[in-house]
């Protein structure tokens, strides 16, 4: 029973990778087929959600522990803080709004939903969680391995989107 709980936790945590990876990507098709580049507050929620990945990640990587939550806590926090800015730039009636709706949200809107999400889902994550979980580890199953893979590949792509759009950041001006 209790190895079963634990490949279910680590199988839940898997998943939790996947999803917030579809998001993102769907993010990424959204935006090229748009033909619409990212603003800064886009490119601070994308990372947020990158980085909430990274708790369930110690997770599958170094085996359960709930301080591992605390990364993705943080980030969805942040993320959920910077999507809330975005929401309120543009809550003005006539006001116009950044790219359009998808299922009738925004996408920064759609946004604060996952990171409302992602805290929803960490504290359900930590209610399965009981205190000799942290001695437990395995390798990585082939689906774990693959929901990994995934947000490295995205990380990499979001680290070269947002250098084709920013560039080096080094100002001439400044000089």
């Amino acid at each position: 029973m209790e190895k079963s709980r634990i490949s279910l936790l680590r199988f839940f945590n898997a998943l939790f990778i996947v999803v917030l990876s579809v998001v993102i990507l769907g993010a990424y098709i959204y935006q090229y087929t748009a033909r619409q580049d990212p603003c800064p507050l886009c490119e601070l929620q994308r990372l947020s959600m990158l980085c909430i990945a990274i708790g369930p990640l110690l997770n599958l990587r170094f085996g359960l522990n709930p301080l591992h939550y605390s990364i993705s806590i943080f980030a969805a926090v942040f993320g959920g803080a910077v999507s809330l800015r975005q929401i309120s730039l543009h809550v003005c009636p006539g006001f116009p709004t950044f790219g359009l709706p998808v299922l009738g949200y925004e996408l920064y809107t759609w946004a604060f939903i996952v990171f409302c999400c992602s805290l929803v889902t960490v504290a359900i994550l930590l209610l399965f969680f009981r205190e000799g979980d942290t001695k437990e580890h395995r390798g990585m199953s082939p689906f774990e391995k693959c929901s990994a893979g995934l947000v490295f590949l995205i990380t990499l792509a979001n680290a070269v989107s947002v250098f084709m759009v920013c560039g080096i950041g080094v100002c001439s001006d400044a000089m």
